[in-house]
């Protein structure tokens, strides 16, 4: 009989071994690692075990072969970690397209025909394609992004188009709604219909946020366990994202961008080259 594991919603789902396996995988651990983890999961599994005691026993298993393994496999806790509000998701995201080729625009205020939209992301690829990009940031676990926001974010997009006819704003081509948890089924399926580019948690199937982030190692500076909430406010001031930033910038450099403790910001830095080595 399977094994049913309580998610964070609430919800009873089967336990299913290989997706924990691929996690795991993607935090950067050997084959050999991964199954030796599961055997470990696999005897601690119980019927109604949450999602998070599972996490806690793999993230604690990874930590003891490398802190940087257990950091990479808590890469949503990461982008949680960015704030309570969604401003830094808005500059993440621009930042992890940017390293994509596009050219990005944040928070740039845009006339359509019936009323002045705030748009969260503006993305231009390699052959001029312009997309709005909606940006909806949860800082809790166990929350989907509904049908709702899919709804309000299409409108939207619809007002600019009617607002380039009328002249008065320039051509958008698509629309994307951008999240760092789940769509629910009815998003999905309402996105899909209209056209709506959904990029989130697990989705799309083929290329998630995720895959995205960790296929370059776009992971942002709160992935860093050295990152406290100040230090965090600090790079963000200082408008670095990126773990990468705090190597591909000098460190006296730095110290100037963010007024942090040399210490402190060594502290940081040694802990980012370590975790990209």
């Amino acid at each position: 009989m399977p094994i049913m594991i309580r998610k964070e919603s609430g919800r009873m789902e089967e336990f299913k071994p290989e997706k924990l396996r691929e996690a795991v995988l993607r935090s950067g651990a050997s084959e050999e690692l991964a199954s030796e983890i599961l055997e470990d999961v696999n005897e601690k599994l119980y019927n109604g075990i949450s999602t998070r005691e599972i996490f806690r026993i793999v993230h604690q298993l990874l930590d003891r072969e490398g802190p940087s393994l257990a950091s990479r496999y808590d890469l949503k806790g990461a982008i949680m970690r960015l704030g309570p509000e969604g401003f830094a998701f808005e500059t993440y995201i621009g930042e992890v397209l940017r390293d994509y080729g596009y050219r990005t625009k944040l928070r740039q205020f845009i006339r359509g025909r019936c009323v002045e939209h705030e748009i969260d992301v503006i993305a231009e690829d390699l052959n001029g394609k312009k997309s709005i990009i909606e940006c909806k940031y949860h800082n809790a676990k166990g929350i989907h992004t509904g049908l709702k926001v899919v709804l309000y974010t299409y409108t939207r997009f619809l007002d600019l188009i009617e607002g380039f006819k009328d002249g008065r704003c320039e051509k958008f081509d698509e629309v994307w709604l951008v999240t760092n948890t789940r769509f629910s089924s009815r998003a999905i399926q309402y996105a899909g219909c209209k056209g709506v580019k959904l990029l989130g948690w697990r989705y799309p199937p083929e290329n998630t946020l995720e895959r995205r982030i960790e296929s370059k190692g776009l992971y942002p500076v709160t992935i860093l366990r050295s990152v406290d909430t100040r230090s965090r406010n600090r790079f963000f001031d200082a408008n670095l994202i990126l773990a990468k930033d705090l190597i591909r910038n000098d460190f006296d450099d730095l110290l100037e961008k963010t007024h942090l403790e040399k210490d402190k910001l060594r502290e940081i830095v040694t802990e980012a080259r370590d975790f990209y080595n």
